[in-house]
């Protein structure tokens, strides 16, 4: 099946990358064949220099990003190992674009870089192709706000907390997703059941604070409070966790895959020196939620 094909490792999906795949699936109409992106299953630099990139996405919602947010129809993850860092770049092109996945045209960021020690550029590619009867596009970085879109900038942005600002170099509200565990129950004795995701190691972690967030589950989505840190009132030495009270819901949500969305930072995360002195401060950081999505406030 020939494809056109969008490259690189997408991290977080965002705006930057959102031109490479709007410019693949215009490119792939016109020649009536498919639009496809093609990332990594691992971040080449975690394997190259063994430091572990915090990433803006897993690879299942990096796939579920691309698929959905720009109707790219199919996306290839290929493992990235020692033996894909050791291929010639121009062995890559053959084996990997042509041959296998049988690419009549290419899509790719200004800064892609491939092959043994990364000696493919951009430049390079489009040469090559053009040599091998392949068409080759290079998309220039996106700015905004007078910035260049990058996904190690909106790592900074998302280390700080300003997921308002996150959310447009993104396009889309940051997320964290997992399977809800179940806690020590202190949210519910303390009046606001919550829900528990561990803070998952390979993620990039928000600022530790609490969060005006959505709680995304079985297709509907909860506005909720949401505590990302180490709940220094109610716990010492704990792991970093993400604790969500979901309003004006009711149920158990244990064992179910939800997705937490982050909208706004509301405050950072303290230690009260009471259950009771908590337990306000988390009435108000309702309040804020409220507000910010507009909901009414029960009993007004």
């Amino acid at each position: 099946m020939s494809r056109v094909l969008a490259l690189g490792f997408f991290d977080g999906v965002h705006i930057g990358h959102g031109q490479l795949f709007k410019y693949a699936a215009r490119r792939a109409s016109r020649l009536g064949v498919s639009a496809c992106a093609l990332t990594y299953d691992t971040h080449p630099q975690t394997l190259i220099t063994g430091r572990p990139v915090p990433l803006l996405c897993s690879t299942e919602e990096r796939a579920g990003l691309i698929r959905t947010l720009y109707r790219i129809p199919e996306v290839v993850v290929d493992p990235f190992t020692g033996e894909t860092a050791r291929i010639p770049w121009r062995e890559y092109v053959d084996r990997v674009l042509i041959e296998r996945l049988e690419a009549v045209f290419v899509v790719a960021g200004y800064d892609f870089a491939f092959g043994y020690k990364g000696e493919g550029s951009p430049a390079l590619l489009s040469a090559y192709c053009a040599e091998r009867g392949v068409g080759c596009a290079v998309i220039p970085p996106k700015r905004l706000e007078g910035v260049r879109v990058s996904s190690t900038y909106i790592r900074g942005l998302v280390a700080e907390g300003d997921m308002e600002r996150a959310g447009r170099f993104l396009g889309h509200r940051y997320r964290l997703s997992g399977t809800v565990q179940r806690g020590r129950g202190l949210g519910r004795k303390f009046g606001f059941p919550t829900v528990n995701l561990p803070m998952p190691p390979e993620r990039q972690p928000p600022a530790w604070g609490v969060y005006a967030t959505r709680v995304i589950w079985d297709g509907r989505a909860y506005p909720a409070v949401t505590n990302v840190g180490i709940r220094p009132t109610v716990e010492t030495g704990g792991a970093p966790t993400v604790e969500s009270t979901l309003l004006d819901f009711t149920g158990d949500l244990y064992g179910e895959r939800i997705d937490v969305e982050f909208a706004r930072f509301v405050r950072p995360e303290r230690r009260f020196d009471s259950p009771g002195s908590l337990t306000e401060q988390v009435r108000r950081d309702m309040g804020a939620v409220r507000e910010l999505f507009g909901m009414a406030v029960p009993g007004k």
